[in-house]
């Protein structure tokens, strides 16, 4: 009686000697997930990288996180001088004099302080002010309109209480 042979099962090249069907199942459905995870991150970035002005041709993905960090970064300090000149809209009717808000967003405050009274040095008196508690002025505008003038200066963070003492300096010296 001849001996009836077993059948033989397709191995797969990166199997061994012994690997079931099962395993092999295995490896090739986890390698299919490894494959659609790729696709989807490499999806991701592209939408990133197409969200971001002035991004060189076929950047690599670090320079693609690298812009991205620096581009939101961009626009939370725009935000805030934005929120600091609002505020200062919002304010016109109802402020008093030497009135100062603060907006912080990011790695930047942005003070906005309304002058009913607008006169020369107004801009270097409220920078002054900085100066004297030792925060650093990164950019500071004025913006005259009739007799009233609104000054806006952006710094890096600054702790609330120091802020407060900013605030209360400002007025005073308005």
């Amino acid at each position: 009686m001849a001996e009836e042979e077993e059948p033989s099962l397709p191995l797969d090249l990166n199997s061994s000697p012994g690997t079931t069907t099962v395993e092999v199942a295995r490896a090739e459905a986890s390698t299919r997930k490894e494959r659609a995870r790729r696709r989807t991150m490499s999806g991701h970035y592209d939408e990133l990288a197409a969200l971001l002005p002035d991004l060189a041709p076929r950047a690599s993905r670090a320079d693609i996180i690298d812009d991205a960090i620096a581009y939101i970064r961009a626009l939370e300090n725009m935000a805030a001088e934005l929120a600091s000149y609002r505020a200062v809209a919002a304010g016109r009717s109802r402020a008093r004099d030497g009135a100062a808000e603060m907006v912080v967003s990011g790695e930047t405050s942005s003070f906005a302080v309304r002058l009913r009274a607008a006169r020369p040095g107004d801009l270097t008196r409220v920078i002054e002010v900085f100066h004297q508690h030792s925060v650093p002025v990164l950019a500071a505008t004025v913006v005259r309109n009739g007799g009233e003038a609104a000054v806006t200066v952006t710094t890096a963070v600054v702790a609330p209480v120091v802020a407060r003492k900013i605030e209360a300096d400002i007025v005073s010296s308005a």
